[in-house]
């Protein structure tokens, strides 16, 4: 996959068949429209290529989003999905004042397509003002043809970035990992905590995420496979501020099911499975402990079950 991130100067494409969005999360409605895209250029012997924007346009316009997945979990979900061209347009608050016309014709003159493949409600330009039909005629004018991806419902819920995050702010990794295609993840280096965790027999990996965009789930305890060096393990995640000890900081620790190594300042993956519990404030540590092993159990079973 090649990565272009200039498009003030026209691409050497052949016959593009594109689709444009932000696609936070890559779910299983973004891939719908990515394997259409795919098939389409596959058809037409096409280059096929995905238009995003970095940063996320609604923090480069000073709003508050959680993100689902950040720049190189995106790259690496576009990869394995196998578009030929990733062209990652820096967007700045003097691109969001393109019009919707102004948008089209930089992307136009930059890509050329022939084939814009675009999801049912996807908007555009200034303030989203752009929608679905105003694409058939700038397709026209641009002589390239629309095709539009209808809405998909998985579970009764209707695929989107925003009911993703709803989900995982309700604790259910489940239920998102239905709607994401695989399990919601975060990526991060182990540091060093309070060691509270080893003296009571559950050591913890403490993970440090680089991205404060990257939405955390809902504060409790999880079922979690860990991946340390292409390497999965099992484990049981608490998110929370760890009341028993009188902690006032948010934080992210995995206790690692079957392993006894020095990680510290690797970098490491914990997907979520199930959510287990709430956080809970115990009157002591011993009770902490007992509540542990009690996780612990919930915790293996949950992944003898999860198939995988």
């Amino acid at each position: 996959m090649e990565i272009i991130t200039d498009i003030t100067h026209p691409i050497r494409l052949n016959k593009p068949v594109v689709t444009i969005g932000t696609f936070d999360g890559v779910h299983v409605g973004h891939q719908e429209i990515l394997s259409r895209m795919l098939g389409i250029a596959s058809g037409l012997g096409s280059d096929s290529v995905v238009v995003t924007f970095h940063p996320h346009p609604r923090i480069v316009l000073g709003h508050h989003v959680s993100l689902l997945s950040t720049r190189d979990e995106k790259r690496a979900a576009f990869e394995k999905s196998g578009i030929s061209h990733l062209v990652e347009i820096p967007f700045t608050k003097e691109f969001s004042r393109l019009s919707p016309e102004e948008f089209v014709r930089k992307i136009a003159e930059a890509i050329r397509p022939v084939t814009l493949v675009i999801g049912y409600d996807h908007g555009f330009g200034r303030g989203r003002r752009g929608n679905i039909e105003d694409l058939y005629w700038f397709g026209k004018e641009y002589d390239f043809e629309v095709v539009k991806v209808d809405e998909l419902v998985v579970d009764n819920h209707h695929v989107s970035s925003s009911v993703i995050r709803w989900l995982l702010q309700e604790g259910d990794v489940a239920g998102a990992a239905h709607l994401l295609g695989r399990r919601y993840s975060l990526t991060g280096q182990v540091v060093r905590g309070n060691q509270i965790g080893r003296l009571i027999g559950y050591p913890t990996a403490n993970l440090y995420l680089e991205d404060p965009n990257k939405l955390i789930p809902s504060m409790g305890v999880y079922a979690s496979k860990v991946l340390i060096n292409g390497k999965e393990y099992g484990g049981m995640t608490n998110i929370g501020m760890r009341p028993t000890i009188n902690a006032h900081k948010l934080t992210f620790e995995t206790n690692i099911f079957d392993f006894d190594q020095d990680i510290y300042y690797e970098t490491i993956t914990v997907e979520m499975v199930k959510r287990i519990r709430n956080e809970k404030k115990f009157g002591n540590l011993d009770m902490l402990k007992a509540q542990l092993q009690t996780d612990y159990e919930s915790a293996r079973t949950i992944l003898k079950n999860s198939g995988n």
